[in-house]
């Protein structure tokens, strides 16, 4: 009976936290904030099992809302500019497969980031220009995590296409699995940090 409560209280909690991340996305502009907040509550879970939700969710939003607004912009100005330079690519017809290769780059670089930045936040007490640092050298010096990561958000997009209902609980539950992969790469990380002289 008591582990049957313990599976109820961890199902609800990732119901609660989802409904909870989707609400404050709602404006649009909070959805880093929202995000960094709801990583932080997986965090939680994680490392301390403590699934309380509201009141987690609450402090973490507060606690890390400038540096993730501040990292949303400019993560939005970014992608904007990709994406414009992407659509204005025809147009360049003499060096267009050099701007193909060079764009391609930038958004896996991009990617790299992204799938790492929100447990690096979650995970260490960095401002956001560090986060970005760390979370590109992560990407690439972790890079079968970083493939994981990505096969991972690959399977998540295709769940959540193919069973609209999912957007119920699919977010946290990505979430959740994304934190233990990059979780497995902090772990590396304080083990070798440990061992040095």
């Amino acid at each position: 009976m008591k582990q049957l409560f313990k599976i109820l209280e961890f199902v609800t909690a990732f119901f609660q936290l989802n409904l909870l991340w989707l609400l404050f996305c709602l404006p649009v502009i909070t959805i880093f904030p929202a995000t960094v907040a709801m990583f932080c509550v997986i965090r939680q879970w994680v490392l301390h099992k403590d699934y309380s939700v509201f009141r987690n969710f609450f402090q973490y939003f507060k606690e890390n809302f400038k540096q993730s607004f501040v990292l949303g912009i400019i993560w939005i100005v970014f992608a904007g500019l990709f994406f414009l330079n992407f659509m204005l690519l025809k147009n360049f017809t003499s060096f267009q497969y050099v701007l193909l290769a060079v764009l391609t780059l930038i958004g896996l670089v991009m990617l790299f980031i992204t799938i790492f930045i929100f447990p690096t936040i979650a995970n260490y007490n960095v401002n956001w220009t560090t986060a970005i640092k760390n979370s590109l050298f992560f990407s690439i010096r972790y890079i079968l995590v970083t493939l994981s990561l990505i096969v991972l958000l690959i399977l998540t997009i295709l769940i959540l296409f193919t069973w609209k209902i999912t957007f119920m609980f699919i977010f946290c539950v990505y979430a959740y699995c994304n934190y233990h992969l990059c979780n497995l790469v902090f772990d590396k990380i304080q083990r070798l940090q440990t061992t040095q002289p």
